[in-house]
């Protein structure tokens, strides 16, 4: 699955659409053979999580994976003009989509499993 939005990961992610990503909601895109231990990353959600009951709304999901799906990108100003064809046309050149091996990569990396 590839995502190209924040929203778009975390509704995927949230399997029971109850607004939170859980431990569960994760471990079901990992393989055994992943080697992804269940406590671990309850600990990693649990650090993540602002709240720190292990589970992730959307804001925290933004803060912690946010940053490999959109990039932060500057506004430029043109002053003859309210949109600026260049820049959108550039951005949409540069936009990165991020797939669920990506994501997957990501928390494993964040428990030490490289």
């Amino acid at each position: 699955m590839t995502y190209v939005s924040v929203r778009e990961a975390f509704l995927h992610l949230d399997s029971d659409y109850d607004g939170f990503i859980q431990v569960e909601d994760i471990l079901r895109h990992f393989k055994p053979e992943d080697n992804i231990d269940y406590y671990d990353l309850k600990k990693l959600m649990t650090d993540k999580d602002s709240k720190h009951v292990g589970k992730i709304g959307y804001t925290d999901f933004s803060r912690w994976l946010g940053g490999c799906i959109h990039q932060t990108s500057g506004f430029y100003f043109r002053h003859d003009s309210i949109k600026n064809p260049d820049f959108e046309q550039a951005e949409m050149r540069q936009a990165k989509k991020v797939n669920t091996e990506d994501v997957k990569a990501i928390i494993a990396s964040n428990l030490g499993n490289n």
